[in-house]
């Protein structure tokens, strides 16, 4: 369960904070200046404020199997994960890139780390495609900013930690 206040990821909308929780009927919404009678339906919906705009509802009873979930990554949880020992990934780039994106969705903190330990280990003695680079700095993105939000430094601070790491694994 979470709570107010606490840092979240949704992996189609991207990070935000639960503001509150709050009670709804799906089948029947309630609308400002319309009274409606409490249904046996209500559900309990987390309200969350995205960092990019915007307000999203995502139901308690669902959070977990759409991927909401807390933020645990900080840069020191991202360089363990990244200097950790690489699993293999399809030689397949069509294949690759849908397993990376496949990770991606998970709702496990360090899948989006291990990928891209993966995909480096994959990529060594060879140079990365164009869509390998864009996904990797999308990727160190998603990263960077989830470690500033964890340890309460700058995204920059975090950017530049979790790239080093990155060079580092690159020229192994």
């Amino acid at each position: 369960m979470l709570d107010p206040g606490d840092l979240i990821f949704h992996p189609k909308h991207g990070f935000g904070t639960i503001s509150g929780l709050t009670r709804r009927d799906p089948l029947h919404p309630t609308r400002e200046g319309v009274s409606e009678a409490v249904s046996d339906q209500e559900q309990d919906y987390y309200d969350i404020q995205l960092m990019d705009g915007g307000t999203l509802l995502v139901p308690v009873s669902r959070a977990e199997r759409v991927g909401l979930r807390p933020l645990t990554n900080g840069v020191n949880a991202v360089m363990i994960c990244l200097r950790s020992p690489a699993e293999s990934l399809p030689a397949d780039s069509r294949k690759r890139a849908a397993e990376l994106w496949t990770r991606g969705q998970i709702a496990e903190p360090t899948a989006l780390a291990a990928s891209v330990r993966d995909m480096l280990a994959q990529s060594r003695g060879r140079p990365l495609t164009a869509s390998e680079k864009t996904w990797l700095a999308k990727s160190c993105e998603r990263l960077s900013i989830e470690a500033a939000l964890v340890d309460h430094i700058s995204r920059a601070q975090a950017h530049a930690a979790i790239w080093e790491a990155v060079n580092q694994l690159s020229a192994v």
